[in-house]
This record gives structure tokens, C-alpha cells and sequence, in this order.
């Protein structure tokens, strides 16, 4: 057990390093690391509305599970990747597309304006894909849960929440990304592309690293937790709210996970034989 508990340690020591990224990676002028929030959406409303919302919604919503919820997300991460899929650094037909509609001469201001928008928009999973999503059975989630909370010490794999926070908020000033809500599918799909070395823009190589180490079953199951975690039930609505975290804890057997999101026996019979089976869309 000491040793379990040592190699823990070990790995989300580092973890947390690994997330302490340069200021030197981002591109010349435009930084995303440690951006303080802020930004003009009203200059970017006609990009918004006819670009982005066509597979991300108009309020970052996705209704389709292969294309990412941006509602919530971290603005510093979501400048990283327009600007990534803009040099080259991350790769995809439809995205790269769509940056290059965004105007050279206001590009900078435009990607902070457009980042600021989505960051500032309200997740709402009873509207977005997760709405209709296949759910996983307990058993599923809860490997997700000890993947995403413990790791796998015997294969060096570091907790998630080391780097995506306890309540899959993500770290904002670092650009890591909120993974609570996004959907599965997304997921999936990206953590493969990772293990295959399909995306590399990755700082460090970690999540390469990382998803070079899960099989697809664990894949698939961290995939299903992130889906289902609910930020607001993993300390309760305010950080004093311990005891309600508590209760919370007791009355479900999932970290932040409610009942409704799990799957009960002969629900959607058929539909999830193939779970971590993606279209290979990859988007932001």
C-alpha cells in the first residue's frame, strides 16, 4: 500500500510540473496563458453566429456529440486552439477552414473576442447532445472515476484532475481545458487521436503520454465520467458547502455524478454496443 501510495505521489507531483507551461510556447503577440478574462463579443457576433454556431450552437451548446461543447470553456484554452489550428500545430479540414474566415488584420483581438464569448456562455447539458447521449453503466463510470481521481499508478498514468481540477473545470490562467459535460464521443475521439499521435499540440507531449498508456476500455470510461461530472456536486454550490458534499457523496456512488446519469438496466437496450466508436471529427 505504501508503495501504491508513494508512486501516487510520484506521478501527480509530476503531473502538476508538467501542467506549468512556458510562456515562450504561445505564438508572438497573442498570449494565452495566464489571460486575464475579458473581450468584446459584439465585435465578433457575425463570426459567431454564422460560423461557429452552424456545429458548436450559437451559445456553444454542440447538439451533435462529435462536435465539442465550448460553453464554460476556458477562454485561454480556446485561444490556444484557434491559434494552433491556425499555424498548423493541431490539424482539421473544417477547422482550419473556419479560422481563416477570421479577418488577418484583427486576428488577435478577434480569437481573444471570440474565446471570451463562448468562455462566458451557460453549459446546459438538459439542450446540448449530452441530452440525448447514451449513458454508461455504473461499473463504467466507476473506472472513469478512479482513472480520472487515482490514476493508474501501475501503468504511470497520472490522475486527470491533477491538471483538469477536481471539478473538471479545467485551469484557466494555464489554458488546460474544462472537460466536465463535454461529450463523450468528443472525448473519445480526442484521447485517441493522442494515442495515436494523430494531435500533437499537446505541451510536453503529456497527453500523448498519457493517452499512449489507457487502453479503449479506459478510454472509454474516463470519456463517460467527464460527460456525466457535474462541477456543482463535487464541493457543493460554495466552497464552505463540505457537508453537503458529503451528503451528496453518500446518496450517490459517484463523485459528482446525480443517479439520472447513470444507466439503469433495459435503459436504451442496443444503443451503446460501440461506445468508443468516433467519426474521427475533432474540431476545437
Amino acid at each position: 500500500m505504501k508503495n501504491t501510495m508513494s508512486t501516487a505521489r510520484q506521478l501527480l507531483v509530476a503531473a502538476l510540473s508538467v501542467c506549468i507551461i512556458p510562456a515562450s510556447y504561445a505564438a508572438a503577440k497573442i498570449s494565452y496563458h495566464g489571460v486575464v478574462p475579458g473581450g468584446n463579443p459584439a465585435q465578433v457576433k457575425s463570426i459567431v453566429t454564422q460560423t461557429c454556431a452552424a456545429c458548436h450552437g450559437a451559445h456553444g451548446n454542440s447538439l451533435m456529440p462529435q462536435y465539442p461543447n465550448l460553453a464554460g470553456q476556458n477562454q485561454g484554452y480556446l485561444m490556444k486552439q484557434l491559434l494552433d489550428f491556425n499555424n498548423g500545430s493541431r490539424t482539421n479540414q473544417t477547422m482550419q477552414a473556419m479560422v481563416k474566415i477570421i479577418p488577418s488584420k484583427h486576428f488577435a483581438r478577434d480569437v481573444k473576442d471570440i474565446a471570451y464569448y463562448f468562455s462566458q456562455q451557460k453549459f446546459n447539458p438538459d439542450i446540448n447532445a449530452n441530452a440525448k447521449a447514451p449513458k454508461a453503466t455504473l461499473k463504467v463510470l466507476k473506472l472513469g472515476e478512479q482513472i480520472y481521481r487515482s490514476g493508474i499508478p501501475s501503468a504511470k498514468v497520472p490522475a486527470c484532475m491533477a491538471c483538469h481540477e477536481a471539478d473538471g473545470m479545467g485551469n484557466g490562467p494555464m489554458a488546460i481545458p474544462r472537460l466536465a459535460g463535454q461529450h463523450s464521443k468528443y472525448v473519445i475521439t480526442q484521447l485517441e487521436q493522442f494515442r495515436h499521435g494523430k494531435r500533437s499540440n499537446d505541451p510536453h507531449k503529456m497527453m500523448r503520454m498519457i493517452a499512449g498508456r489507457l487502453n479503449t476500455k479506459e478510454i472509454t470510461a474516463v470519456a463517460f465520467y467527464v460527460q456525466a461530472l457535474r462541477p456543482k456536486l463535487v464541493l457543493g454550490n460554495n466552497p464552505q458547502n463540505y457537508v453537503q458534499a458529503i451528503k451528496q457523496r453518500k446518496s450517490t456512488p459517484l463523485i459528482g455524478v446525480s443517479e439520472k446519469e447513470i444507466k439503469k438496466p433495459g435503459d436504451q437496450k442496443g444503443k451503446n454496443k460501440n461506445p468508443s466508436k468516433s467519426s474521427g471529427s475533432s474540431n476545437l
